[in-house]
């Protein structure tokens, strides 16, 4: 618990300052706060550490510099004085928080991915960067996402241990705190399964709730928002209705203009790029559009990985022929009502999903009343 915290200490400050510094730079927010800038800075050093991963290493030579420039733009700016804005219950409210994540993050890793798929892409990255057609190996390390990449590169000595998703927590924290969205609290009980290893889950599930809180407070920033749900997108693909939500939102409500959206069509080029270098394809790890790169692997093994993936969307509970034949109700009743733990994560995702849109649409309409008689 105590290194956890160590590693916070260390992190937290690091991101708030590159945060900063990638605000002065496009001067724009991602949006207000100490969280927004934590973001920013997760945002900005993963984009960098990706592009760098072609041609280096993520070791400490890369580490180093980057926690440096970090803390010096921290104590530059005096970012260290926007913490004292937080109330007596505020600060209450995030140690008692603080401690059940350092408490829950401390415990051995117990995801099985994170012996098989998770170190050892943080491994490659670190002692290699990104591995031309590197599938070919392992069909799994050809997925390199990006969350692996932003923990590749602070796993040298800031957080050995690999618990970069306990950072998170802590800033997710922030963010609830700041904006006082205190029905997203509910949702931290389950986040907390995924607190022991670099699961790119956690990220994704963070990143698409606040960016789900975002537009329905009308945040208008149009070009970084889009940005942000391409890069969420670029984490876990599956995540695919981040980025054409925020588009139909900046598109329809917003009624933003093409160029707010290069920044997001750059960063999926980048995704794109990435997959084809390690794997061959756009995206892994789906063998459409073949441009016909030798490196590219073989397509039994492809079938192969396919039909795993469906069987591990079921935790294996079922076979490649039995959900072949599933219908649409049977596909979703099915997930939801697996054996053991992944049910109760499932169903418990679900509900607060939508509790929390019920709740956020309920307090805008509130909100809009307010306006219009005042």
């Amino acid at each position: 618990m105590l290194f956890i915290l160590l590693t916070s200490i260390i992190i937290i400050p690091t991101l708030l300052g590159w945060g900063k510094f990638l605000e002065i730079i496009f001067n724009k927010q991602l949006f207000e706060g100490i969280s927004g800038k934590l973001i920013f800075g997760i945002f900005g050093i993963s984009m960098i550490w990706t592009v760098l991963s072609f041609f280096i290493p993520l070791n400490v030579f890369i580490e180093i510099p980057t926690i440096l420039i970090g803390l010096f733009y921290f104590f530059r700016e005096k970012l260290f004085l926007i913490f004292y804005k937080f109330s007596k219950n505020d600060i209450f409210l995030f140690a008692v928080s603080l401690f059940i994540i350092l408490f829950c993050s401390s415990f051995y890793p117990y995801i099985l991915d994170h012996f098989g798929y998770y170190l050892p892409n943080i491994q490659w990255l670190r002692e290699y960067g990104l591995v031309k057609g590197i599938s070919n190996l392992d069909l799994v390390l050809g997925q390199m996402s990006i969350w692996h990449i932003f923990q590749a590169g602070f796993s040298n000595f800031t957080d050995p241990f690999l618990r970069i998703n306990a950072v998170l927590l802590i800033m997710y924290l922030i963010y609830i705190i700041e904006k006082k969205s205190w029905i997203q609290l509910c949702f931290l009980p389950i986040l907390f399964l995924f607190s022991q290893s670099p699961s790119p889950d956690l990220p994704v599930i963070v990143f698409s709730l606040i960016l789900l809180n975002e537009i329905l407070v009308n945040n208008k920033n149009t070009s970084l928002l889009f940005a942000f749900s391409v890069f969420v997108f670029a984490i876990k693909p599956t995540m695919i209705w981040l980025p054409i939500l925020t588009f139909l939102y900046s598109i329809f409500i917003l009624k933003s203009h093409f160029k707010t959206f290069l920044p997001g069509i750059l960063i999926l080029f980048l995704f794109y790029f990435k997959n084809i270098w390690t794997f061959g394809y756009p995206v892994f790890p789906v063998s459409m559009i073949d441009f016909g790169f030798s490196w590219k692997p073989n397509v039994e093994l492809l079938n192969s990985s396919s039909q795993y993936a469906i069987q591990k969307t079921f935790d294996n509970q079922y076979s490649y022929e039995e959900i072949q034949k599933f219908s649409t109700f049977d596909h979703i009743k099915n997930w939801l009502f697996l054996d053991g733990i992944k049910s109760v994560i499932n169903i418990l995702f679900v509900l607060s999903l939508i509790v929390f849109t019920i709740f956020t649409f309920i307090k805008k309409i509130k909100s809009s009343l307010l306006s219009a008689f005042h």
